[in-house]
């Protein structure tokens, strides 16, 4: 049976190798690894290890390398140093192992990195959707963006130029210091003075981007390109449970044309986000997102299964829902990980 190895992914990886497992029971052997020894997709996977906690690039291929050998891998699915794993493709071919990765390295690493990928995509005729942003590369730097882009109509959010699950994003509201503040979840909100104070003992090594915060709604657009075409399903976020898979004509003409762009055979998640009735680009992924089951449960169409079976040299059929929208909720199923005696 083809060996799939799953390296250290988000807990949606839960999802994502059920979707496999639906579209072919029996077919696949699903190796799992993690740092975390509970990561919730030990439960699905049939072999399970543990990954080492801190290892740089170059030794973290060399321990994959490794563990394909070890393992028998057939195919590796990796989100753990993805961007230098695409770089080391041919070594992962010459053991006969299938990787689900960007064949272009120079465009992973523009993908990798925030700034990098407007300009790319400014200069590819799709400045448009670029939203206006100033890079920030010191604390003074900071403080003088924040004073040229703020006004009583706007907040301004920032982040780092690489950052992945937006972890770095933060949004400045000083209103948190008020009495109102008592009934608002802070989520990824600080103020000003806090934010400042945080920033003055940053190092700015990765610069941050500033930028007005976009008030509408975001949109994740999941996407895989076929043999029959692009795969696009705008999944439009409703809140942390609930999603709107919409096939927005305007949102898949622009998902088209940068899934044209980039050209890349692996799954990509495209993020949007609404301000005053027109959508911004926030940032391109080269690998299935976390809430992709969501998009594949809306729209019937199985993702996951198809982007392995193309790794693997078939291409299968697949069609658009008859319906134009329809709604998706993400419910949380318990999961009994450990007994102890």
């Amino acid at each position: 049976m083809t060996k799939i190895w799953f390296n250290h992914w988000f807990s949606t990886a839960y999802h994502l190798i059920n979707l496999i497992k639906d579209a072919a029971p029996n077919e696949f052997i699903f190796v799992g690894t993690n740092k975390n020894a509970q990561a919730i997709y030990k439960q699905v996977c049939d072999e399970w290890y543990i990954e080492p906690a801190e290892l740089d690039a170059e030794n973290y291929i060399d321990y994959c390398l490794n563990f394909c050998r070890q393992h028998e891998i057939n195919i590796f699915v990796p989100r753990r140093n993805l961007t230098a794993i695409s770089a080391a493709l041919e070594k992962f071919n010459n053991i006969g192992v299938k990787v689900l990765a960007g064949k272009n390295p120079a465009l992973m690493q523009i993908l990798d990195d925030k700034i990098k990928t407007y300009e790319y995509i400014s200069k590819n005729g799709l400045a448009e959707i670029v939203p206006p942003y100033q890079i920030v590369n010191s604390i003074e730097d900071f403080a003088q963006v924040y004073k040229n882009l703020k006004t009583t109509e706007n907040r301004i959010c920032y982040k780092l130029v690489k950052d992945e699950g937006a972890v770095t994003f933060r949004v400045i509201d000083d209103t948190l210091e008020s009495a109102g503040g008592l009934y608002v979840t802070p989520n990824a909100k600080v103020t000003f003075a806090a934010a400042e104070k945080i920033l003055s003992q940053y190092n700015f090594k990765i610069p941050l981007i500033e930028m007005i915060y976009l008030n509408g709604q975001e949109i994740s657009v999941d996407c895989l390109k076929t043999p029959r075409g692009n795969i696009i399903i705008p999944r439009y976020k409703i809140s942390g449970r609930y999603a709107e898979i919409k096939f927005d004509a305007a949102v898949m003409k622009i998902s088209d044309a940068l899934i044209n762009l980039l050209n890349l055979d692996v799954p990509l998640n495209i993020q949007f986000k609404m301000h005053n009735d027109k959508f911004f680009l926030l940032e391109i992924n080269p690998r299935m997102s976390g809430g992709l089951q969501l998009s594949c449960l809306g729209a019937k169409i199985n993702i996951p299964a198809l982007a392995i079976n193309q790794l693997l040299g078939k291409n299968q059929n697949w069609n658009y829902p008859e319906y134009s929208s329809c709604k998706v909720a993400n419910i949380e199923t318990p999961v009994l990980l450990e007994v102890s005696q």
